[in-house]
């Protein structure tokens, strides 16, 4: 059988393997294309252009069209020389033309009447128009990615605050979650959750969009680029930004690198909150190597790199515990009167106020004095609690903000890549890559095996292991036929265990029916509101075991026809999921203690509230998590498009084309692996028992028709004008999806009324877990639920929403690139997109009525139940709108600059981030649209690389004793500026009674910023906020809701500026050392958390923290810190 043929099938079986693979078809590649003319700008047909890849020496040869036109497509990115010869015309060769991933090259050739036997050779620059596409990118090269100072773990993702309509980057998760250290942003208003980032075109997605499965290091990757609007066809999954990696590859030449990054607490500053306290500790490395070079020369080339990464650090927190006196039950530094749940009437009503009796002599406090719970009251295993959180140690910091603690979080990881690329002769190009990660992680707890706030309930122990595999092959089967094929497999098992696993601390606490195995070992979930949580125990989601694989492929064709190139593409893409982990509340259950229990109506309350009911053991809702069955998440996708380039004139691009996406519906791995609640007879049905189907009878969406259409506009040499619209959409982002029993199953008990204690206390223990057989029709009735009583009645189902609709983006700009000579280029553009169908999470046993507690939840009188149903998901709306500006100067003449400008506002109803929507106002659901969570209407970043101009081969100081002084020395930076994020104020919840709403405050004077900073310290004048008053309806004192909008005010910006000084020493020819040193954080600037916007917090109005963000690596100090690093390359 003919080679050719034998590719061809193997692509074409490969692309038929449905099933068993998947893909997302970005463009790895790139495409060159040009026009040749003559003097008379008359075009030149039959010309032939040959393009050869200068490192590696690869060449194609081609003619030019009726109209002079030539377009080379599928290349690999590199710096190319393109010779043009034609009968009476002198040979034109240009050198030095870059061509990146993704993007379309240009260059117009103008032929000089001759010989061809005569040459004019001319050294081309960076082709600094976007002449031929419409969408909205921006490219980071090697130069940038090297040189920037990226954070002390070098994640190239810090770049991304570059991008005109990109939020900064934070790492936003905890770094057991987040072990591989991705980063969150926002792309054109979107959430974190819709971007799809992607290694030389093979996804690194997670299944849910949430984190990147692997990063790859800094000194491995070529090319980084960013979409954010206006995607051609072959582009999809995705509503925010499109990031595709390009790595490194061998050349004809030999060369590699070894480099050391070290930085150390000792060139540390302290941090706002930390001026006086205990110094954290901080130790950085980040040490590895490169090689590439030709294996044969001109065909075959490897590159590889290594890096070990370890950081070492003291996280200081500050927290705010329970003071001495608070523990004993003296509450008179309480704000608000503290009732005693004993006395008075269900509603809250008629109750008194506590006040000491003869036990609390001892205490030195006179009998009668207010807010004193007698000793008698209060409830042993609470002060069992307590004694494992210390004490505050904060002197004079009252009862909020009075702990502080340095708690050692260490990381070590281990990364390589291998790359192998193959010219297999001019026609035909293969590309196969290996990469491998493992990262063990240890988070310290404040409180030892208690665990606590340190790091929002995370510590532990965990190993997440990745690895990623990917081949590639180009064939060209005639000047105008192109195919290209890419097939790759990542996977990745993040386990966490908490630092207590294997514990019988419940037991030992005399919490019974919790400790019953391995999973469920430890000390429950205890939050008392209005102070750090959890102020004892670790999140719901841990322990952890989650391995993921997602498979995928694609075959893409290029038929070039005239001025039309047509491109047809099709993909397919499966994902796996098995997951052990609780969802909800924890497999060793969680305890919320709020203020309504020791409260009364019409009376505000307090964190004092929060403590006393605690005190007291008056839980307002408790519940567990209990693996049945581990979870499993099996998704495939299906994507077809079809897409026109064309000329259609020397000045016009036009491009259109459809899309077309099917994200099948989820199933289990096995029967029995999803349900569904059905809340309208209160029963579930089984997948795979009676017919029940394993998608759970989920709508097909076989109509998800994505049309894109662009043009680009050539005024002038100098001058573009762009504009595009395309409807993008992506898979339903939610990790939890229709786990109910038998997969999972939690306890939820609740208060029936703010003002009363759930039906539990902590010497009960939660009950043990109905189980009930699965009837051969697969559903479960009410009845049996009822039955089975709280355990399993009272659960917190999921209802899927079966007719849902996959959400869709639709967006829209206009651009103006403006070439400002010198190798400066300015665009401005009016960016946009409206969201339709984006997924909320949306409760429908929430209270309807105000007042009336579970009588006003809808399932509560026929079912008795006070637990949430979440239907997910439910499809709300969002919407967009900016200008944005970019300065740009490629490097040239050892400079490049960008920067990058947006005014902008997104809105629609996602207040806390994440990729669902979150209702708050069920009695009211309008009041939910809002700006974003991440709506930030200001934001600027800039960077540059500056080779100063001295010493050999530069404009000055060329020669002698000066040269060898002051040649090799560059500067850079990376600046990020943004104005605030909303803030979402809150009251007490009690007061309202409606389960599920949220309270907000009666604003009763405008917004004033006071600035303050720290414990003690308001940022806004709190006093321009109420509570909301009851009033009297029908003879009824009844609550009153809140006035306050949702997220109309902003909390602080940011600034982050991270700065580097380096020098370079040659060595020996072409062997260099250099010296370099980074200032991340350079100016010590703190960025500030939005303050406390809690009523009922006692640190309401005050900044008491700071976020981590770009300025640095996930685990390194926020702070200024200094980082010396050295490198030899060849």
């Amino acid at each position: 059988m003919p080679v050719r043929n034998l590719k061809i099938i193997v692509i074409l079986a490969a692309l038929m393997l449905g099933g068993s693979f998947s893909a997302f078809g970005q463009a790895v590649t790139a495409t060159l294309v040009g026009t040749v003319s003559d003097p008379a700008k008359a075009s030149v047909s039959n010309a032939q252009v040959k393009i050869t890849e200068q490192q590696t020496g690869a060449s194609l040869t081609q003619t030019t069209n009726d109209s002079g036109n030539y377009q080379f497509t599928f290349l690999p990115p590199g710096v190319y020389t393109v010779t043009v010869t034609m009968q009476g015309f002198q040979t034109q060769t240009t050198k030095n033309v870059p061509v990146s991933v993704n993007t379309t090259a240009r260059l117009d050739v103008m032929l000089q009447t001759g010989s061809v036997d005569q040459s004019i050779t001319v050294t081309d620059s960076a082709p600094l128009l976007q002449t031929d596409r419409s969408d909205i990118s921006t490219q980071f090269e090697t130069k940038q990615v090297e040189d920037l100072p990226l954070g002390s773990n070098r994640n190239f993702q810090g770049m991304q605050q570059l991008v005109p309509g990109m939020s900064t980057p934070i790492y936003d998760h905890s770094a057991f979650f987040d072990s591989q250290n991705s980063m969150s942003f926002h792309a054109n208003g979107q959430s974190e959750m819709v971007n799809n980032l992607q290694v030389e075109g093979v996804d690194d997605n997670q299944r849910g969009g949430l984190l990147q499965v692997y990063i790859p290091p800094a000194a491995a990757i070529q090319t980084v680029d960013v979409e954010t609007a206006n995607y051609a066809p072959e582009f999809g999954r995705a509503g925010g930004a499109v990031t595709n990696v390009t790595m490194k590859s061998g050349t004809n030449k030999f060369h590699g690198s070894a480099y050391a990054y070290n930085g150390v607490s000792a060139t540390a500053a302290r941090t706002y909150f930390n001026r006086t306290g205990i110094f954290p500790r901080y130790t950085n490395n980040y040490d590895g190597g490169t090689f590439g070079g030709p294996i044969f020369k001109n065909r075959t080339f490897i590159f590889g790199d290594f890096l070990r990464y370890s950081n070492v650090s003291s996280v200081y927190s500050l927290f705010s515990v329970p003071s001495a006196a608070f523990r004993a039950g003296d509450l008179r530094t309480s704000p608000t009167p503290i009732y005693d749940p004993a006395t008075g009437n269900p509603d809250g009503t008629g109750r008194t106020q506590f006040v000491s009796d003869s036990s609390n002599l001892s205490q030195g406090i006179p009998i009668g004095t207010k807010n004193v719970i007698p000793q008698t009251r209060l409830v042993k295993i609470p002060q069992s609690v307590l004694a494992l959180i210390p004490l505050p140690n904060i002197p004079g910091a009252g009862n909020t903000s009075n702990f502080q603690e340095s708690v050692v979080l260490s990381q070590i990881s281990n990364t390589f890549d291998i790359k192998v690329d193959q010219n297999v002769r001019e026609k035909d190009h293969f590309t196969g890559r290996y990469s491998r990660e493992v990262v063990d992680t240890n988070q310290h707890p404040a409180f030892g095996n208690a665990g606590g706030p340190s790091a929002g309930g995370y510590e532990g122990i965990g190993t997440d292991t990745t690895w990623v595999a990917a081949v590639e092959y180009t064939h060209i089967f005639s000047p105008s036929l192109f195919a290209e094929g890419r097939f790759g497999v990542n996977y990745f098992n993040n386990v966490q265990q908490p630092s207590d696993y294997g514990l019988n601390t419940a037991n030992d606490l005399g919490i019974p029916n919790i400790n019953n195995g391995l999973t469920s070992s430890g000390i429950p979930n205890f939050t008392i509101n209005g102070y750090s949580a959890p102020i004892v125990g670790y999140q719901a989601f841990i322990p952890e075991t989650d391995p993921q694989t997602n498979i995928d492929g694609v075959l893409n064709v290029t038929k070039v026809l005239g001025n039309h190139s047509l491109k047809f593409g099709a993909e397919t893409r499966a994902i796996r999921d098995d997951i052990t982990q609780g969802q909800v509340f924890g497999t060793r259950g969680a305890y919320v203690y709020a203020d309504g229990q020791t409260g009364t109506p019409g009376v505000t309350t307090s964190y004092g509230n929060d403590m006393a009911s605690f005190l007291l053991d008056q839980i307002s809702s408790a519940g567990i998590d209990i693996n049945v069955n581990d979870a499993s998440f099996r998704q495939k996708m299906y994507f077809l498009f079809a897409q026109d380039t064309w000329q259609a004139t020397s000045k016009l691009t036009l491009t259109y084309g459809l899309r077309w996406e099917y994200y099948a519906p989820p199933t289990p791995k096995a029967k029995g692996g999803f349900s569904q609640y059905n809340p309208a007879d209160n029963s579930l049905s089984v997948v795979g028992y009676g017919g029940i189907p394993m998608d759970l009878g989920v709508n097909k969406n076989l109509k998800n028709f994505q049309p894109r259409v662009g043009f680009a506009y050539r005024a002038n040499p100098s001058l573009v004008v762009r504009g595009g619209f395309g409807v993008a959409s992506s898979p339903f982002p939610d990790k939890f999806y229709a786990y109910n029993y038998p997969v999972k199953q939690n306890i939820s008990i609740n208060s029936t009324s703010s003002y009363i204690a759930a039906p539990v206390t902590l010497a009960q223990g939660f009950p043990t877990a109905a189980t009930p057989t699965i009837p051969s029709n697969g559903i479960i009735p009410s009845s049996v639920l009822i039955a089975a009583g709280p355990t399993l009645n009272n659960s917190s189902w999921v209802s899927v929403n079966k007719n849902y609709h996959d959400p869709v983006v639709a967006s829209f700009n206009v651009a103006v690139e403006q070439s400002l000579g010198h190798n400066w280029v300015m665009t401005l553009a009016y960016v946009g997109n409206q969201g339709r169908h984006i997924p909320g999470n949306y409760n429908l046993n929430a209270g309807l009525t105000i007042g009336a507690g579970a009588a006003g939840q809808p399932e509560f009188a026929s079912f008795g139940r006070t637990a949430a149903t979440e239907l997910l998901p439910k499809g709300t709306s969002e919407n967009y709108n900016s200008l944005q500006a970019r300065v740009e100067h490629r490097f040239a003449s050892g400079f490049t600059w960008l920067s990058s400008f947006a005014w902008q506002k997104a809105m629609g109803f996602n207040s806390t981030g994440g990729g669902l929507a979150t209702y708050n106002f069920y009695i009211d659901p309008h009041r939910d649209y809002s700006p974003l969570a991440w709506d930030t209407r200001n934001t600027y970043a800039e960077s540059f690389v500056y080779e100063l101009p001295f010493g050999k081969n530069k404009m000055m100081l060329q020669h002698g004793i000066a040269s060898k002084l002051a040649g090799g020395w560059e500067v850079s930076s990376l600046l990020g500026m943004q104005t605030g994020t909303p803030l979402f104020f809150s009251a007490s919840s009690s007061a309202l009674n409606a389960p599920g709403t949220t309270q907000t405050p009666n604003q009763v004077a405008p917004f004033h910023k006071l600035k303050g900073i720290g414990a003690g310290h308001a940022w806004f004048d709190t006093t321009a906020f109420v509570a909301p008053p009851s009033v009297i309806i029908k003879g009824v004192k009844t609550p009153t809701q809140g006035n306050v909008g949702k997220n109309v005010y902003s909390g602080p910006g940011q600034v982050q500026f991270n700065a580097s000084v380096f020098r370079t020493f040659p060595i020996h020819e072409s062997v260099n050392f250099q010296l370099r040193v980074d200032a991340l954080n350079a100016l010590n600037h703190p960025t500030f958390s939005n303050p406390s916007t809690d009523m009922t917090s006692s640190s309401f109005g005050q900044i008491t923290g700071t976020s981590t963000s770009a300025a640095a690596g996930n685990n390194a100090a926020p702070g200024r810190t200094l980082q010396l690093a050295g490198t030899i390359s060849f």
